[in-house]
């Protein structure tokens, strides 16, 4: 069963264009080299623009897996430890109506 993963990453103020464009080079590296990643969108917040969601699907718990324990994910993380203020993550369950 796929799994819809979503972060929201509070960056520094004095880091906000960095953290962007890392964000986004993370992101593209992942759909690029997981192939059970198949959805890895970065929205930045209109009114508080340090604030970022990422929104990830992944294929199964396996790529999920896959992901944390990625070289690329390693550093990633590495390299902005020192910029993220406030780090939350939810894990999304499918409700099916009717």
């Amino acid at each position: 069963m796929p799994i819809l993963h979503t972060a929201h990453l509070t960056c520094r103020k004095d880091v906000i264009d960095a953290f962007r464009t890392r964000v986004l080079r993370h992101a593209a590296n992942t759909l690029k080299r997981e192939p059970g990643c198949s959805r890895f969108d970065v929205h930045q917040e209109t009114e508080r623009p340090e604030i970022f969601l990422l929104f990830e699907i992944y294929d199964d718990a396996a790529a999920l897996q896959a992901h944390r324990d990625a070289a690329h994910y390693a550093q990633f993380r590495a390299e902005v430890k020192d910029w993220i203020e406030q780090r939350e993550w939810w894990f999304w369950e499918p409700l099916i109506a009717g």
